[in-house]
């Protein structure tokens, strides 16, 4: 079992190899010319490797949800116990900048009149 210091700094390091991986996507996406595909490549991703799930339902430890969902689709045939919220994450988070794309494309638009 891990002590609250060492689930603490397992997750500062997961935040950080997260932070170098989302830099590394901006620079690779920065290339694409079409900017709403950035935006939502980018978000998406986000969503992907930030979204936590508990790792295990009887304990409160959580952990990243695409990694629960890999496992579990692999090994126990359970990819839905973290896949679907993993899931229902990407889909709101997807909606969410569709719409604010949509504004800011009327905002300007209004603007520019």
């Amino acid at each position: 079992m891990y002590t609250q210091e060492e689930y603490l700094y397992g997750w500062l390091l997961y935040l950080a190899g997260v932070a170098l991986l989302m830099g590394c996507g901006w620079l690779l996406t920065a290339r694409l010319r079409w900017k709403p595909l950035r935006q939502v490549l980018r978000l998406l991703a986000a969503v992907l490797l930030l979204v936590p799930w508990y790792a295990n339902p009887d304990m409160a430890y959580l952990a990243p949800a695409w990694i629960i969902a890999g496992f579990e689709g692999v090994f126990e045939d359970n990819f839905w116990r973290a896949g679907g919220p993993l899931l229902s994450a990407l889909a709101v988070g997807l909606i969410s900048v569709v719409v604010v794309q949509l504004v800011m494309r009327a905002v300007g638009k209004r603007k520019e009149q």
